[in-house]
């Protein structure tokens, strides 16, 4: 039985996104060159995300995500589940800043991943942060802004941006092969 449930999981996980592929910079200027604009298209976060800030006594009442209590201290936390939906609020050539949630200030930056020091067509659009700091376990962690106010990105550091892979049948490609030449 058990066997069975961890078969079906699996199974349920890998369709959610079997239909979804990472946003890379060769993608995005695939989409950007067939006339697509790209803040009309459906983004998805790869893996949970989760912002977290102590709070002052003053704000306790005024907290919109879930505060809980750790060590005596107020914690607002944000959580943004794996393939949640979202959509592009800015889109320069580095960045893009999508928003899972309503309201205004609530988007996260989604910078084009560096390998080594280079950006190369096959870079993804990896969670940014404007400061990241390295805890004494190992864990990453990143400061966000997100509602006007300074969060810890607890959770989801690794995270990247998918599409719908469908995005790319609206894609004009012109294509040529070549017949080769022979003397």
């Amino acid at each position: 039985m058990k066997k069975l449930l961890l078969f079906s999981a699996i199974a349920f996980l890998s369709s959610c996104s079997i239909n979804r592929i990472y946003l890379t910079v060769e993608t995005k200027l695939q989409i950007e060159k067939a006339g697509l604009d790209i803040k009309q298209l459906q983004f998805y976060n790869s893996e949970e995300i989760v912002l977290a800030r102590q709070l002052s006594k003053g704000e306790l009442k005024v907290a919109e995500g879930k505060v809980r209590i750790e060590n005596g201290k107020s914690i607002e936390e944000i959580i943004i589940p794996a393939n949640t939906p979202g959509v592009c609020e800015l889109n320069d050539e580095k960045t893009l800043k999508v928003s899972f949630d309503k309201g205004d200030g609530k988007s996260i930056p989604f910078l084009v991943e560096r390998k080594g020091d280079m950006v190369t067509t096959e870079s993804y659009f990896k969670i940014g942060a404007k400061k990241w700091i390295r805890t004494s376990k190992g864990q990453q962690v990143g400061k966000v802004d997100y509602q006007g106010q300074v969060y810890n990105l607890v959770g989801g550091a690794n995270s990247r941006l998918m599409i719908d892979k469908s995005v790319l049948n609206k894609v004009d490609r012109n294509t040529h092969v070549a017949k080769g030449r022979k003397l």
